[in-house]
């Protein structure tokens, strides 16, 4: 891989203070698109924000998965948000980790569900939290060519990603694990409500799949 620079940047608050996290602007940014990054080793984990989050929506996620031994990369969004992804990708890569997972909230999910499509650059697995079958002008794609490991977790009631619009997605995707938890939580928002720790083994039994091969 040709190296990957990026510009030093100023932390957000949430990560301030965590022992080795970095953020970063990414080449061509014009302030938009901070990536922040965390922990270290082979297995890279990328979470993506809903359409109006930033770096700091999965930072509890995100500092849980690098104190267990996880690289992960959180963003801001830039303008070009398919371009966000495939930079933070480029950045865990760049800085040694071997396999990449992605983990989506919302629109995140949804963005990157759809760029499955594209076969030269897939990750080992993709997470849709809350995911929509489109929304945003993106849509959630198909899945039946993709043999990563893929889940799509969300609420039964989630005004916005209830549990039949999360089925709906379900059916491009039938090699999905699709976790449904009661209540009314969307996205990162569900990490942090009454059933966050059953979306947190959910999430971690994803991981543990998708980086599998590499631990063997």
């Amino acid at each position: 891989m040709r190296e990957f620079s990026a510009t030093p940047d100023r932390l957000p608050s949430c990560f301030r203070g965590v022992s080795g996290a970095t953020a970063y602007r990414p080449p061509g940014s014009s302030g938009d698109g901070r990536m922040v990054t965390l922990g270290t080793g082979p297995r890279g984990v990328v979470f993506a924000p809903i359409s109006w989050g930033d770096a700091c929506e999965w930072a509890a996620e995100a500092k849980r998965l690098a104190a267990d031994g996880y690289h992960v990369v959180t963003f801001d969004w830039g303008g070009d948000r398919r371009r966000t992804v495939s930079e933070a990708t480029r950045l865990l890569r760049s800085r040694g980790a071997k396999d990449v997972a992605w983990v989506g909230g919302c629109m995140g999910g949804t963005l990157m569900l759809g760029m499955l499509t594209d076969r030269t650059a897939r990750p080992a697995g993709v997470a849709g939290i809350s995911p929509l079958a489109s929304l945003g002008g993106y849509s959630a794609g198909n899945g039946r060519s993709y043999e990563g490991e893929l889940l799509l977790l969300g609420t039964a009631d989630d005004p916005l990603s209830d549990e039949g619009r999360l089925r709906e997605v379900a059916r491009s995707f039938p090699e999905a694990e699709v976790t449904v938890l009661p209540g009314k939580l969307h996205a990162a928002e569900i990490f942090a409500g009454p059933d966050a720790a059953k979306a947190r083994r959910s999430l971690d039994r994803f991981l543990d799949r998708t980086f599998a091969p590499a631990r063997g």
